[in-house]
C-alpha cells in the first residue's frame, strides 16, 4: 500500500511539473515580446523585435529541423531590445503557415523562465529572396 501511494505521489508531482507552465500561460499574465524574423543564410536568422523587449534586433540559429506535415525545429532565439535582451532555447512545431512555440530563457532577462508563443508565415519586404518571413509573439511565463 505504501509503495502504491509513493508511486501515485511521484506521478502527481511529475504531472504538476508538466502542467504548471501550461496553467500559467492559460491564466494569462507574463511579459509579451514580438518578433519578425527571416532566414538569412541557413541555419541563421535575423529580424526585429518589440513589445516588452523594446525595439531592437533578433538573431537566431536553427539547431535541428525535421520536415514533414508538421515541421519540428529546435532553435536559439536571441532578442536584443532597447528594454531587455534574452536568449530562448525554442521548440517549434509548424503546420502550414502557423507554428506553436515552447521554450526556456537560457540567458539574460528572466533567465530560467518558461516561454510560450506562436508565429505565422508572412511576406516582408525586409526578408531576402522571396520575402518569406515569420511574425509572432513570445510570452514569458515567469520562473
Amino acid at each position: 500500500m505504501n509503495r502504491s501511494r509513493a508511486i501515485l505521489f511521484g506521478a502527481a508531482v511529475a504531472l504538476a511539473g508538466i502542467l504548471a507552465p501550461v496553467v500559467a500561460f492559460a491564466s494569462g499574465g507574463g511579459e509579451v515580446s514580438t518578433f519578425t524574423k527571416w532566414v538569412t543564410t541557413p541555419p541563421n536568422m535575423a529580424g526585429i523585435v518589440g513589445g516588452a523587449a523594446g525595439d531592437g534586433t533578433y538573431a537566431g540559429e536553427v539547431l535541428m529541423m525535421t520536415t514533414g506535415p508538421t515541421t519540428v525545429i529546435e532553435a536559439l532565439y536571441h532578442f536584443k531590445g532597447a528594454a531587455h535582451s534574452f536568449t530562448v532555447l525554442m521548440h517549434v512545431e509548424q503546420t502550414g503557415l502557423k507554428a506553436v512555440l515552447t521554450g526556456v530563457v537560457t540567458e539574460g532577462w528572466m533567465k530560467g523562465s518558461p516561454v510560450k508563443g506562436e508565429f505565422t508565415q508572412i511576406t516582408s519586404p525586409k526578408a531576402p529572396g522571396d520575402g518569406t518571413a515569420y511574425q509572432g509573439t513570445v510570452t514569458m511565463l515567469g520562473s
